[in-house]
């Protein structure tokens, strides 16, 4: 027992001699940083989203060239008899009389076919039941009836200016902060954007041309035509008599009737063509007008100055380029003495790039540090482009300027 005793105690201090070893050959725990005195860390945006409206000048248009209104009758030759004539203020068509087939015992022959009376065209006389007129400027003072045919060239040299219609279009652009300017308050930012606006312009004005009239005399071989607009063959329905001066009867009872041509005969051939020429400012106008759109794509440096906290000014400037698509359409309008107008429409389209530079000043109210809104002044200018507008008629051009556009612009901004 004492044997163990001191076996025990030389055990438990052998123990204790190591665990003293071991405690000393251990690392010190490792300590926690201290980040007390460290900076707070904040994201600051860099970009910002621009949408708004850019309220442009519409661009100068200028139009001129020629062209020439045509008869929109056929024409016909002046000697054939019977055949059809259209004018523009009436006709002239074969003669539609007809007489009663008689058999050769002078019977009236009915159509087998329909069940009516069969009839046959008259002999030729020289004249026509068919024909229309439309002003009373066509009978003259003499009893003939004057048909025309009118045609116009155009030869005006006069150039028409237009300004186009000023228009608000969508803007859209992105700006990156650059850092501040020489040390300054001031900062510097890229910038880049589109902008969409219309093109509309239209104008319209009496131009000089060479009025043709071509004119067809017919005789009336002294009738009296009725009043303006008459159209002819013409009837009337009578009630048949008998030789006591009784109506005559139809099976069911009824009265029975004829009809009785009423037509004013026409010679059915004119007696007489003539033409005349005369120079007219009045009966003749043109209207022009270019219908698009255009973008307007631009970049450049930003200049921002604050002045307080929220409201700061910005000026920015560089090259710029100009989209333009329009549409090019003329309508010509001739009112001629008698009848309605003459009228023709043409139109082209072009496309077209423009070289230019632009210009813009705001000031901007910050709401919050990521939104705000602005509102300004532009400016803007780019080259021209000619349309033009060719048909085997006419020729006519257009020249849209770009030059020197200003207006004005607001919207909100977005950064990120």
């Amino acid at each position: 027992m004492k044997h163990f005793r001191l076996a025990l105690i030389v055990f438990a201090s052998a123990l204790g001699l190591v665990r003293a070893q071991d405690e000393q050959n251990r690392q010190p725990p490792t300590e926690i940083p201290d980040f007390s005195n460290l900076d707070e860390y904040i994201y600051e945006p860099k970009s910002t989203l621009i949408v708004g409206m850019r309220f442009l000048s519409g661009a100068k248009t200028q139009f001129f060239g020629k062209g020439a209104l045509l008869a929109p009758e056929l024409p016909t030759d002046a000697t054939t008899a019977n055949i059809l004539r259209t004018y523009h203020d009436g006709s002239v068509q074969p003669d539609g009389r007809t007489a009663t087939r008689l058999d050769s015992s002078g019977n009236p022959v009915i159509d087998a076919a329909t069940g009516t009376l069969a009839t046959d065209p008259i002999a030729p006389d020289g004249r026509t039941n068919t024909w229309s007129y439309s002003n009373a400027l066509q009978l003259t003072a003499d009893g003939y009836m004057a048909f025309h045919t009118y045609s116009a060239d155009i030869t005006d040299s006069t150039i028409h200016r237009k300004d186009a219609t000023s228009a608000a279009g969508v803007d859209v652009s992105v700006s990156r902060d650059m850092g501040s300017l020489f040390g300054t308050r001031a900062t510097w930012s890229v910038i880049a954007g589109v902008t969409m606006n219309d093109i509309s312009a239209t104008t319209t004005a009496n131009v000089q041309a060479t009025l043709t009239t071509i004119t067809d005399l017919y005789s009336l071989d002294g009738q009296v035509v009725p009043a303006a607009p008459f159209s002819s063959p013409g009837s009337s329905s009578a009630t048949v008599l008998d030789t006591a001066g009784n109506p005559v009867l139809n099976a069911d009872g009824s009265t029975q009737t004829a009809s009785t041509d009423t037509s004013v005969l026409l010679n059915n051939a004119p007696i007489n063509r003539s033409t005349q020429t005369a120079i007219d400012s009045t009966s003749v106008s043109a209207r022009w007008k270019v219908k698009g759109a255009y973008y307007t794509f631009r970049a450049g440096p930003a200049i921002w100055v604050p002045f307080t906290t929220r409201l700061r000014a910005t000026v920015s400037a560089g090259p710029a380029v100009i989209y333009a698509g329009s549409t090019y359409t003329v309508i010509q309008t001739f009112q001629p003495a008698t009848g309605v107008q003459i009228q023709d429409t043409s139109s082209s389209e072009a496309n077209h790039f423009l070289p230019g530079y632009f210009a813009d000043a705001s000031l901007q109210f910050d709401l919050t540090n990521h939104t705000g809104f602005f509102a300004g002044a532009v400016f803007q200018s780019a080259g021209s482009y000619m349309q033009d507008l060719s048909t085997p008629a006419a020729h006519y051009s257009t020249k849209v300027d770009f030059a020197n556009q200003n207006g004005l612009r607001a919207g909100m901004t977005i950064r990120f």
